[in-house]
């Protein structure tokens, strides 16, 4: 071969490795453009959070009283969502699934109606019902971040990580209040997809804003020593959850 063509091939091969390294180097970029997105709307919802002077989910409202409210108008959605609320956060699943079943069915209901009745699904570990009323909420109410929490969980359950990702991802974007629960368990979600880093990152953040719930220190732990060890199996977000969070109003 003459010098002409080698010269020729060896300058080929050295354009082609450059472009190589341009298109990795591109590709790097834009992971950490979208990195830095995530946690930027992370630290957005934290940011709401400390800023809010509401403390959403801890009614004084009993269960009784709210039962009472409820049996004088049943027909009233509001009572009904208060109550059905109350029972599922007290395990009394079955009837709070009676109660507020016939509004979830109803044309006329409410987002927020769906979605409540798909957090008792959730709880009773029926993960394709809840799936369904809470994609329903949403389609009613866009805005509805607690369905993209629910339908986050009820996918996750069914093992359909990357469509749970991105519930609980627009979730958070659109969280009002403590934004720890939808937090703690889109780090579980990244943690079964083997994203520990990102994980460890979110659950840190959650720490800062509620220091003395031992969810966050026990998931951290157990995120942290998989980083460790290279594995990637973890614990699934909570089926009930609002057992740690937020509660309906």
């Amino acid at each position: 071969m003459s010098r002409h063509h080698i010269r020729k091939k060896t300058g080929f091969l050295l354009s082609a490795c450059a472009s190589l390294l341009i298109i990795s180097a591109c590709q790097t970029t834009q992971e950490q453009t979208l990195q830095q997105s995530r946690e930027a709307r992370i630290d957005s919802a934290l940011g709401r959070a400390v800023a809010s002077t509401e403390a959403r989910g801890h009614s004084s409202q009993s269960l009784p009283f709210l039962e009472q409210s409820y049996k004088r108008n049943s027909d009233d959605e509001n009572a009904a969502i208060a109550y059905a609320a109350a029972l599922r956060r007290a395990d009394q699943l079955s009837r709070a699934s009676i109660v507020l079943l016939p509004f979830a069915n109803s044309a006329d209901s409410t987002s927020k109606a769906k979605s409540e009745y798909a957090a008792i699904q959730l709880a009773q570990g029926n993960y394709t019902s809840a799936e369904d009323f809470a994609q329903k909420a949403i389609i009613q109410d866009e805005k509805n971040f607690e369905a993209y929490h629910y339908l986050g969980i009820a996918l996750d359950a069914r093992s359909m990580h990357k469509e749970a990702e991105r519930s609980f991802r627009k979730g958070l974007e659109l969280w009002e209040g403590d934004p720890t629960t939808i937090m703690n368990n889109l780090a579980l979600n990244l943690t079964s997809q083997g994203y520990l880093d990102e994980a460890a990152t979110i659950l840190q953040k959650a720490q800062s804003i509620s220091p003395d719930r031992v969810e966050l220190e026990r998931n951290l732990r157990i995120v942290n020593a998989l980083r460790e060890s290279g594995g990637y199996a973890a614990p699934k977000p909570s089926a009930k959850p609002t057992a740690f969070g937020p509660q309906p109003q």
